[in-house]
């Protein structure tokens, strides 16, 4: 049974109160019954109650939830939308960069075939040949292509390490 502590502290379940009205003579059975009843009505509305309480609880922790998903969501869009118009600059600068040195490698060309032709029907055949030679090929590649294929640009690999059989204060053994 419960202390007389444990019944100050907490109210009786409705089989407490049914087993204290039994010791009651028959004829105030009909009264225990109906404060029987009205226990089991309160006990019923304290259950829903917690339970509505519980479930508005969950409903708040579930939409708490799904708004920082929604924010992490928003957040992550907002970056990759950022990082797409940093993408789509960058191209666009490289484009302009590409289309730039298309246009000056096409003038230059031209430019120095105008001139060959023309030096070159003045009479200074050694001067058209200079225009129109491997420097009008070489100069439009370097703009067009944006690189240089002499082997002197490239940086020359180290020579492998040599090592002499002997030092010179070595002497045979």
């Amino acid at each position: 049974m419960t202390t007389p502590e444990e019944s100050r502290t907490r109210r009786p379940t409705a089989l407490e109160v049914a087993t204290q009205w039994a010791r009651l003579p028959p004829e105030h059975l009909r009264v225990a019954l109906e404060h029987l009843e009205l226990e089991l009505r309160r006990e019923h509305a304290r259950e829903s109650a917690r339970e509505r309480h519980l479930a508005s609880l969950e409903r708040e922790r579930t939409a708490s939830a799904s708004a920082l998903e929604a924010a992490r969501m928003r957040e992550e869009h907002v970056t990759e939308r950022a990082r797409i118009a940093a993408q789509d600059r960058k191209d666009q600068r490289a484009h302009q960069l590409y289309a730039g040195g298309l246009v000056a490698g096409f003038v230059l060309a031209a430019g120095m075939l105008a001139g060959s032709v023309i030096v070159g029907l003045d009479g200074r055949q050694w001067l058209a040949g200079l225009l129109a030679g491997p420097g009008l090929i070489a100069l439009p590649v370097v703009f067009v292509l944006r690189r240089s294929d002499r082997p002197a640009a490239r940086p020359r690999p180290l020579p492998p390490p040599t090592f002499p059989e002997r030092l010179p204060d070595d002497r045979p053994a």
